[in-house]
């Protein structure tokens, strides 16, 4: 292993300075858009993450992002493992998570796992709040994350080298050379990251020896991505995606006071294509993905040798047509097979979807006002599922002041896990399925200096059909159809910057509130009606406070998570915690080459606190790093 880590910084350090400067010319931006963004986001919080929180967590994983930068509530295991997210009081596979618009969601998990996601792998970071199973499918019910590569073209070559050192044995290391022409561009992106990840925490339950040591939790996450796009000529491009990764990780015991001989590997391999035409009032998309991820699980202590493998295709077509003067109509059709094989299955087990999707989006009122309605039919090879829709509207109430509305039907399809897994699976499982209601506003406004941004949103869910697994014969978990859920709470998110010259500062408060509470269980004297979900804090805030001059930044991070319950009769919990850290930035030019230092400090006051029952998290942390960048520009003829 160490052998390996040598050989890769050897390499991303030569790649750093492999090219020097030469001409500059213009920008020239070639983008191949998902139609179905345009559609599914109004009416509705769509949050992108800014280039200062992207400079701030480059070297780390996206869940890390999320975490501080959002109100998505990451349900995190400890550094380096699992990681999942819990939008607006559901759970991880009610969140689609869309990298260029495939839904990375594993087909037998029916969650992704943030943590094994490098957030510098992606140019823009999406946060879209609420469902859109019209639009994106299964999974889509509390909200989606989209992950979008923007390569530029006319940029000639371009390399971005990042090294960066830590507490715990903490490396990482990530390389992107970017080749681009007019008509051509290639990115090809590396990553490591690796840690002993034997932190210090403090365990309560002990009176006589509280501070500890956590034992068995290193991990190593490794990675390249390759993108390549053409302009065919002025109607067509394609684009061909590549991205591989392999991870190996120790897991811990639970608590503080076992051994654990526990592995676990995954591997994935994502390949993704797709061919644009536009012309005039017209433009298409063709589009297709193959993923496959494999999980081998080890236990020695239990005699657990487990070995996965989840296999999704993804073949669609999107068309947008512009006709009168105010409509654009988005016709598409989706086709997807998942299939998966493991020890615990039957024989290896399928799973196929076809889906006809129509949206149209009209203008009114001189495009002050503007609506969406759309519908979508889809039938599943053990099912079908009635026509589910949503309708959206926009409305520009002032220069500064827009108001949104919208409501949908949603569902989330049971994995092949739920289905087929034995002992316990059950084929005769119904999609999740109910009803979302959203308001919002947004008030933006620039007073000379000072820019300011208030947004706040409601809303209201109720889903029929929860999938929860419950004790079954033998004592074997099943999942059944057992519960209705209703989720409601209101969203804040307030943004003010002042920039004077070279000086800016700003703040950010991002506030939460979620009840997600049980409307009905059909189990008997279960006492968990009206109660809250587990793991699903009622409070979180998110503030952030930052100060640059020149090129160099500091930056500070609160955030507040209030009480989550870990028992459905929310007779247990877990307390409430602050986390701070600081993070700084200084940028500087050297021998035509952008050197940026960074440096970090987490959990800054050394909080003792845990985010999942029985996994302690780090105290004080601290984080170093550099990033080299070279450009070598094409010379304008």
């Amino acid at each position: 292993m160490r052998a390996c880590l040598k050989t890769f910084l050897l390499f991303v350090s030569v790649c750093g300075f492999w090219l020097k400067a030469q001409v500059t010319v213009p920008l020239d931006l070639v983008e191949i858009k998902v139609i179905k963004y345009n559609f599914s986001q109004l009416g509705k919080r769509v949050e992108s993450i800014d280039s200062l929180s992207k400079e701030q967590f480059r070297f780390n994983s996206l869940a890390d992002v999320l975490n501080f930068n959002s109100q998505v509530y990451i349900k995190s295991y400890g550094p380096g493992a699992l990681a999942s997210t819990a939008l607006r009081g559901g759970n991880a596979a009610q969140t689609a998570v869309l990298w260029n618009g495939f839904n990375l969601q594993n087909a037998m998990l029916g969650q992704t796992d943030l943590s094994l996601l490098p957030s510098v792998l992606f140019e823009n970071v999406e946060i879209e709040y609420g469902g859109s199973s019209s639009l994106w499918g299964s999974g889509a019910v509390g909200g989606s994350i989209r992950l979008n590569n923007t390569p530029l073209f006319s940029q000639g070559f371009k390399s971005v080298t990042n090294i960066g050192l830590g507490s715990f044995g903490w490396k990482n290391a990530s390389t992107a050379l970017t080749y681009s022409k007019k008509r051509f561009v290639s990115s090809t992106k590396m990553y490591l990251n690796a840690s002993d990840n034997n932190y210090a925490f403090k365990d309560t339950s002990d009176k006589q020896h509280s501070l500890k040591k956590q034992t068995h939790a290193a991990y190593t996450m490794l990675g390249v991505m390759q993108e390549l796009k053409f302009i065919i000529n002025n109607k067509q491009t394609l684009s061909l995606n590549a991205w591989l990764n392999a991870n190996q990780r120790e897991l811990p015991a639970f608590g503080s006071n076992q051994d654990s001989k526990t592995f676990q590997q995954d591997k994935a391999m994502r390949l993704t294509g797709s061919w644009s035409y536009s012309k005039n009032r017209f433009a298409s998309i063709l589009r297709s993905a193959f993923f496959n991820d494999k999980i081998n699980y080890t236990d020695s202590l239990q005699a657990l040798f487990s070995k996965s493998e989840a296999r999704t295709f993804i073949a669609e077509n999107e068309n947008l047509i512009s006709w009168g003067r105010r409509n654009q109509l988005n016709l598409g059709v989706s086709y997807q097979n998942n299939s998966a094989l493991t020890e615990n299955y039957a024989s290896r087990q399928h799973l196929s979807k076809v889906a006809v999707v129509a949206a149209n989006r009209k203008a009114f009122k001189d495009y002050r006002l503007m609506v969406i309605v759309s519908a979508r039919g889809e039938y599943f090879s053990n099912g079908r599922l009635p026509i589910t829709g949503h309708v959206s509207a926009e409305y520009e109430l002032l220069k500064s002041l827009k108001l949104g509305a919208n409501i949908a039907r949603v569902y989330r399809q049971p994995t092949l896990n739920e289905l087929y897994w034995l002992p316990g699976g059950n084929p005769k499982l119904s999609p999740e399925q109910g009803y979302t209601f959203e308001g919002t506003a947004a008030y933006k406004k620039q007073f000379g200096k000072i820019a300011c941004l208030l947004s706040a949103s409601a809303y209201s869910r109720k889903i029929d059909n929860w999938i929860l697994w419950v004790p079954g014969a033998g004592g074997n978990p099943s999942p059944l159809n057992i519960q209705q859920v209703w989720s409601r709470g209101t969203e804040t998110n307030t943004k003010i910057s002042y920039t004077k010259n070279k000086f800016k500062t700003g703040l950010g408060i991002m506030s939460a509130y979620v009840l997600s509470t049980i409307a009905s269980n059909n189990q008997e004297n279960n006492g968990t009606t009206g109660r809250q979900l587990i793991y699903t804090p009622r409070y979180t805030i998110n503030s952030n406070a930052w100060i640059t001059y020149n090129k160099t930044g500091m930056a500070f991070y609160h955030q507040y998570t209030g009480y989550r319950f870990t028992s459905s009769d929310n007779s247990t919990w877990l307390p409430p915690y602050h986390l701070v850290s600081v993070r700084l930035t200084h940028s500087a030019e050297f021998n035509k080459a952008l050197l940026s230092f960074y440096m970090a400090c987490n959990n800054l006051f050394n909080s003792n606190y845990a985010v999942m029952a029985g996994r302690p998290m780090p105290m004080r942390s601290f984080e170093f790093g550099i990033s080299i960048q070279t450009k070598n520009n094409l010379t304008k003829k």
